[in-house]
C-alpha cells in the first residue's frame, strides 16, 4: 500500500492598510501520486490518504471500497432545521417531474472540482418568490440510492461522516445534484432548478489559509485570521496588539509613536510556517512577527537588530520568500523598494514612484547595530553604509520600467515581477504593467524578459504567484493600461511559467443564475495550494483567491461590497489546462471583507468548531 503524504483582489481602499498585498512563499512541492511519496498535514480527515491501493485511509479509519456504496441513506432526510412537512415526497412527486424556473444552486457550483480531504459541501441556493419547500437530490452511479433531502430552509451542510465515505468512494466520477421546490399554500408543479455534477479528485489539498480580514476601514478593524483545510472555524492568527517587534519609523526616520506596529496590511508566510512579514501602515515599512501556536506576536529568535531596522525602511512593497532561500546564513526575502533614486529617509512623497526597485533583505544582517531611539542623521547614516550587506538590489537589465509585487520561485533561482510605471508607494496604481522574470543569482539579478502569454500590450497582467512546482503562474489580467488596485474587471488566468498560452479560470464566472458576471466582481489575488499532486498523466494543482461576487457587506460599513474567499482546481494532463468553477469557503464570516488570503504551511492553532 502506498500512501501519499501530505497559501485579488487588494486590501480594502481607505485608511485600512491601503496596499496591494502579497501571499506567501512556503516549503512548496509536489507530491507524487502513484510512484511517489510526499508529506501530510492532519487536515481535518486524519493524515493523508491511499489513494492508490485497495482502502481509502483517514487517520485511523478506513473506508473500505464498494463497487455499490451505500453511503446515502434508502429514505429521505428531513432536515430539523427547515422542518418539512410529513408529505413533503407526495408533493414532489415523481423525482423526474417539474417545470423550469425553480431555485438557483449557489453552493456548490456545478462543475466544481473538490480535493477529497474538503471541508464538507454546504447546499445553498436561492429560492423562487412564493416557493418555500425545497428538495435536495444527490445522485451518484456507485450508490445504491440516492441521497434525498427536504426543507424550508435556503442552506443545508452534509454530515461530515457522510463526506468523508462519500469523498473516498466516489472518486473522478459525476455526482449529480438536482433541486427542486414547491410552495406548501398552493401546491402544484414543482420548480425544477439547478442539476449538474460536481467531482472528487484523487487528489487532497493540504497546508492552511491566513488571509486578511476587515470590519470596517481603521488600523484596527483589520486582522490575520486563519484555518487549516477541512476546519470548519476560523481563527485569529494574529492582531495588531499582539506584535511584538518596535521601534518603527516614519518617512524621516523618526520613531512613529510608541514605534509600535499600527496596522496588519500585506502578508507571507515564512517557509517554516511559523511566521508572518507583513507590511505596517503609512509609510509602509514592513514588519514580522510569529502566528504559531504559544508564541503569537514574537520576533523570530533568527531576525537580528540589523534585519529588523533594514525593513523599517518606508515606501517597501509586500515581501516574499523562497524556501530555498531560508536557512542560517541565508534567511533573505525580496520586495519592490520604492525610492528609484535619493537618499535614505529622504522624506520622498509616495507619489513620486513610479519605477520601484526590485530588493532584497537578510533578516540576519549584522548591521546596522540596534539604533533604538537614535536620531535621523545617525539612521541614515547606518543604513547608508548597510546597503549591501542588510539590503540591496536585484539588477534587471533591458527592462528600463519599475518593478513591484514580485514572488519567488520555490527553487529560488527565478523571480517574476510586475514591470510598470505605475508604483504609488506599496501598491500598484493606474498605468501599464507586465509580468517579467529576471534570475535572482545570489542577490544580482541579470537579464529580465517578458512572460509570454503575461506580458500582452491590451492588457494588464499583475499580482503573479509560482505554482508550487515552479511550473505554472497565475495572475491577474485586466484591460489596459490603466487601474490595477482593486480593479473589479480584473479576472485570473494561468501561464507556463516559461511562457506560452494564458489560461482564462472557469472559476473567474459565478453561477449563470445568480444574475451577475466576470469581469466585474473584483476576481483577485490568487494564491497557490503548497503542493502539487501527481496522480497518473494529471496533476492537480488548487488556487484560492477573493471575489465579491456573492454581494456581502462590511460589518461596520454596509455601504461597502465585502470580497470571499474561493477556492478551484487546476489540472495539467500533458499540455492541456483544465480548469474548473470556484468553491465557496463557508466557513469564513461573511461580514468581514476577506482578501489576499497566503495558503501555506502556517503553524497556527487549530481553528474552534463553531457551536
Amino acid at each position: 500500500m502506498r500512501t501519499l503524504h501530505h497559501l485579488i483582489g487588494t486590501l480594502l481602499v481607505g485608511s485600512v492598510c491601503a496596499v496591494a498585498c502579497s501571499g506567501g512563499g512556503s516549503p512548496k512541492g509536489q507530491g507524487s501520486g502513484s510512484g511517489g511519496a510526499g508529506a501530510a498535514p492532519d487536515d481535518g480527515f486524519g493524515v493523508g490518504g491511499d489513494l492508490f491501493g485497495d482502502d481509502f485511509i483517514e487517520g485511523e479509519t478506513v473506508v473500505p471500497p464498494c463497487e455499490v456504496c451505500e453511503d446515502f441513506p434508502a429514505t429521505p432526510i428531513f432536515d430539523e432545521r427547515g422542518a418539512p412537512p410529513p408529505n413533503a415526497a407526495a408533493l414532489f412527486g415523481d423525482p423526474s417531474s417539474g417545470a423550469q424556473g425553480g431555485p438557483c444552486l449557489v453552493e456548490p457550483e456545478i462543475g466544481a472540482l473538490f480535493p477529497n480531504n474538503w471541508l464538507r459541501p454546504r447546499f445553498r441556493w436561492i429560492a423562487p418568490q412564493g416557493q418555500d419547500l425545497f428538495e435536495i437530490r444527490v445522485h451518484a452511479d456507485r450508490e445504491k440510492n440516492d441521497l434525498v433531502v427536504y426543507t424550508t430552509s435556503t442552506t443545508w451542510t452534509m454530515p461530515a461522516d457522510m463526506w468523508k465515505q462519500l469523498a473516498g468512494h466516489v472518486v473522478d466520477e459525476p455526482i449529480t445534484i438536482t433541486i427542486r421546490s414547491v410552495s406548501t399554500s398552493a401546491p402544484g408543479t414543482p420548480l425544477v432548478g439547478t442539476s449538474g455534477p460536481i467531482h472528487v479528485a484523487p487528489a487532497p489539498a493540504g497546508g492552511s489559509m491566513v488571509y486578511w480580514a476587515a470590519i470596517g476601514e481603521g488600523p484596527a478593524d483589520a486582522w490575520l485570521a486563519g484555518f487549516g483545510v477541512g476546519e470548519e472555524g476560523v481563527v485569529d492568527a494574529l492582531k495588531v496588539d499582539q506584535v511584538q517587534q518596535g521601534g518603527r519609523r516614519d518617512e524621516n526616520a523618526n520613531v512613529r509613536g510608541t514605534g509600535q506596529v499600527r496596522c496588519i496590511g500585506c502578508h507571507t508566510s515564512t517557509p517554516d510556517g511559523e511566521s508572518v512579514l507583513f507590511m505596517d501602515h503609512w509609510p509602509w515599512n514592513l514588519a514580522i512577527a510569529s502566528v504559531k501556536e504559544g508564541s503569537t506576536g514574537a520576533v523570530p529568535a533568527y531576525v537580528t537588530p540589523g534585519g529588523s531596522e533594514a525593513m523599517n525602511q518606508p515606501w517597501l512593497g509586500p515581501p516574499k520568500m523562497s524556501p530555498a532561500h531560508f536557512r542560517p546564513g541565508d534567511r533573505i526575502f525580496i520586495t519592490s523598494y520604492g525610492r528609484d533614486s535619493g537618499g535614505i529617509w529622504d522624506g520622498q512623497s509616495h507619489t513620486s514612484m513610479p519605477k520601484a526597485r526590485l530588493a532584497w533583505f537578510d533578516l540576519e544582517s549584522p548591521e546596522p547595530a540596534d539604533l533604538g531611539t537614535a536620531n535621523q542623521t545617525t539612521v541614515r547614516s547606518e543604513m547608508t553604509a548597510a546597503e549591501g550587506t542588510a539590503f540591496g538590489f536585484i539588477d534587471r537589465t533591458s527592462d528600463t520600467r519599475g518593478a513591484m509585487m514580485p514572488d519567488w520561485s520555490n527553487d529560488g533561482e527565478t523571480i517574476v515581477y510586475v514591470s510598470t510605471d505605475a508604483g504609488k508607494d506599496g501598491r500598484l496604481d493606474d498605468g501599464a504593467g507586465d509580468l517579467f522574470t529576471v534570475p535572482y543569482n545570489n542577490r544580482q539579478g541579470g537579464a529580465a524578459a517578458p512572460v509570454q502569454g503575461a506580458a500582452e500590450p491590451n492588457f494588464n497582467e499583475y499580482y503573479p504567484a509560482f505554482a508550487p512546482d515552479d511550473k505554472l503562474i497565475a495572475f491577474n489580467r485586466t484591460p489596459g493600461p490603466g487601474q490595477m488596485y482593486y480593479n473589479p474587471s480584473s479576472e485570473i488566468h494561468v501561464v507556463p511559467a516559461a511562457g506560452g498560452e494564458a489560461t482564462r479560470l472557469a472559476a473567474n464566472d459565478p453561477p449563470a443564475c445568480l444574475g451577475v458576471t466576470s469581469p466585474g466582481i473584483h476576481n483577485s489575488w490568487p494564491q497557490w495550494a503548497p503542493e502539487a499532486t501527481t496522480v497518473g498523466n494529471k496533476t492537480y494543482y488548487w488556487v484560492i483567491f477573493s471575489s465579491s461576487r456573492d454581494g456581502y457587506t462590511l460589518q461596520k460599513t454596509p455601504s461597502k461590497k465585502a470580497s470571499q474567499l474561493y477556492v478551484t482546481g487546476v489540472v495539467v494532463e500533458g499540455s492541456a489546462v483544465h480548469t474548473y468553477p470556484s468553491i465557496y469557503l463557508w466557513n469564513q464570516a461573511a461580514d468581514t471583507s476577506n482578501h489576499t488570503p497566503a495558503w501555506d504551511v502556517f503553524k497556527i492553532p487549530p481553528a474552534p468548531v463553531p457551536l
